[in-house]
């Protein structure tokens, strides 16, 4: 058995998260964004890392999405699992028979 104290102490800590999840996406955006090559590329090396820069560029975005995805299911979860356990706390049930998140 779980023992939560506070529903509004779980949706706290996810917002908390999610927030920092936020900040850090947009500091990987600017530092993606300051990636960048400072004059044209010139010789067949240069061309070529001007290739592995949009790939590492591409990723890291990427990556940054999945991040933000991820985190708004989370919230999402939370909110819905902490509204059929209130509701089940308020229904004076013991346990929640069966839920879908």
């Amino acid at each position: 058995m779980v023992k939560i104290h506070s529903l509004d102490e779980v949706t706290a800590t996810v917002g908390d998260v999610h927030g920092a999840l936020a900040v850090m996406n947009e500091n990987v955006g600017t530092t993606v964004d300051s990636m960048a090559l400072e004059r044209k590329p010139d010789s067949p090396l240069d061309r070529n890392m001007t290739g592995k820069l949009d790939w590492i560029r591409d990723t890291f975005a990427a990556a940054a999405s999945a991040v933000t995805e991820q985190s708004d299911i989370t919230v999402q979860a939370t909110s819905y699992g902490t509204t059929v356990l209130g509701n089940t706390d308020v229904d004076g049930a013991e346990a929640v028979r069966s839920v879908a998140v």
